[in-house]
């Protein structure tokens, strides 16, 4: 053909040429470039560098490629921020539980080593730490912390033991104590006690030797301290007091490793002389007074089935003995009890008065 006429022959693949181009491989006479890339638009790029030989797939392959490694990094990374934070909450939830439940269990712990006793007047270790001069608005060591109850003569029966001093009369009470501890560092043994000290003009040779008894009475157990495995404490409470006599109460806490012994004592005084008001002066040990303890024992007590189990004669055998049995006077009346193996009763009459 003439190449004159426009047409002629591909000198690359021997095909027909038209206007100097190759119909079959697009070679173009003159211009050696245009048939190597084809054309230079954004889809020739990416044909002709997405798949050379030895370069990274994706890198001038278009555009897409890149982009497309973005999020996906994001997604990683977001996911790993999401497993560290659900980590720590768990973490820190775990270490909320192990605290509570040690704390649980401590709280478990001290409640089986501090009491737990069944009956009237258990499980109280309420005493006078630091109790100094209730009577001075200077001070701080008063411990008002257990004066809620406020025993009254209007009362059906005393609740619990507990103080009913007085400003209004010719003396005053305020309150000593005594701590001992071992001289052996490791030996956790300690012995607190706190007793009342009367005071008033005129009469310090009367009370000196008043305060010497409920001295003794309240901290008698000084120098037994240390047979017990945590040692023990002794408070002592004024139940009754007014121009005629004073009662003094103290309650006793043995203390050995998981548990805690109990024991009541009392002692009324005369306030003219003095002396000791014994129990046959406060209320007569009869059947009679069997019977009201039993009566009594139920309506305020409930069920106490050392008290259920016993004989009316061995009820009044308790009432009567001279070391474990306990008479007080209240503002709301007498309270009448006694001491038993682990533990303590007592009852309110409130037809007996002195």
């Amino acid at each position: 053909m003439n190449e004159r006429d426009g047409y002629g022959f591909c000198p690359r693949c021997g095909a027909l040429m038209q206007d100097g181009v190759c119909r079959s491989c697009g070679y173009a006479a003159g211009n050696g470039q245009q048939g190597a890339y084809g054309n230079q638009n954004g889809a020739g790029w990416q044909g002709s560098y997405g798949g050379q030989p030895g370069m990274p797939q994706g890198s001038f392959g278009g555009r897409n490629g890149n982009w497309q490694q973005k999020p996906e990094k994001k997604k990683k990374a977001g996911g790993r921020a999401v497993a560290v934070i659900c980590a720590a909450v768990g973490i820190l939830f775990l270490v909320g539980i192990v605290v509570f439940m040690v704390i649980s269990i401590r709280k478990v712990v001290d409640e089986v080593e501090r009491g737990g006793f069944p009956g009237y007047g258990y499980g109280s270790d309420d005493g006078y730490f630091g109790y100094g001069e209730p009577y001075t608005d200077s001070g701080d060591s008063y411990d008002d912390s257990y004066d809620s109850y406020e025993p009254s003569e209007k009362d059906d029966y005393y609740v619990e033991i507990t103080d009913a001093t007085s400003l209004d009369l010719s003396y005053q009470v305020i309150w000593g104590s005594l701590s001992l501890r071992p001289d052996d560092e490791e030996n956790d043994c300690t012995y607190d006690c706190i007793y009342p000290v009367l005071t008033g003009e005129g009469e310090e040779e009367k009370f000196s030797a008043m305060n010497q008894v409920l001295e003794d009475l309240v901290c008698r157990y000084k120098g037994d301290y240390q047979d017990y495995e945590s040692g023990i404490s002794s408070y002592g409470y004024v139940t009754c007091m007014d121009e005629e006599k004073i009662s003094v109460v103290v309650k006793h806490s043995f203390y050995e490793k998981r548990t805690t012994t109990p024991r009541v004592e009392a002692i009324t005084l005369r306030m003219d002389t003095g002396e000791v008001i014994t129990h046959e002066e406060m209320a007569e040990v009869d059947e009679e007074l069997a019977w009201q303890f039993r009566s009594r024992n139920s309506h305020q007590n409930g069920t106490v089935e050392f008290v259920d189990g016993l004989t009316d004669e061995e009820l009044m055998e308790y009432l009567s003995n001279e070391e474990d049995s306990v008479m007080f006077y209240t503002p709301v009346g007498l309270e009448v009890g006694f001491n038993y193996d682990g533990g303590w009763v007592t009852v309110t009459l409130k037809t007996n008065t002195l």
